[in-house]
């Protein structure tokens, strides 16, 4: 499950169009306005360090895939390069309902086994948000491969021209 939630992708685009182009591109992209129907590239850039990911009408809600790296030069044109991983916030929730659940499930067997319930209580309640919790991490990384699908045709565009 750990290798689930703490996955980590290497990504590098490059293209022809200049360094200075491609930053200006991306400093248009993250500053555009916060609300909107379309996906767009969001983020942030701090010298030659970016961190972008995607943002829809609902924002950051649920699973976000981040990417980090840096923008460089080269000898043929501009060339981004880093990792792409769930962001912080995602792997707080995932590891911290799966602990709930863990918890709260544990807490229900010793409750039944003391014989201080009868109905389904702790037990019921923490293997719901466990199995909730692991449905989400599985199908959470199913579908992971269309963020990072975005990503990286967003950065290609920014480096092509």
């Amino acid at each position: 499950m750990a290798r689930l939630i703490f996955w980590e992708q290497p990504l590098r685009v490059a293209g022809p169009g200049s360094t200075a182009n491609a930053i200006s591109r991306l400093n248009a992209q993250f500053s555009t306005g916060r609300f909107g129907s379309k996906e767009r590239l969001t983020g942030s850039l701090r010298g030659s360090r970016l961190k972008a990911w995607r943002a829809t009408m609902l924002g950051r809600a649920g699973d976000v895939v981040e990417f980090d790296g840096e923008i460089r030069s080269t000898g043929d044109g501009t060339v981004i390069e880093g990792t792409v991983r769930y962001q912080s916030g995602t792997k707080i929730q995932f590891a911290g309902l799966l602990a709930i659940g863990v918890l709260l499930t544990i807490a229900g067997v010793a409750q039944r086994m003391s014989e201080t319930t009868t109905g389904p209580g702790l037990l019921g309640l923490g293997l719901f948000v466990t199995i909730v919790t692991v449905l989400w991490i599985g199908s959470s990384a199913g579908m992971r491969h269309t963020q990072i699908q975005f990503l990286e045709q967003k950065l290609g565009e920014i480096v092509a021209r």
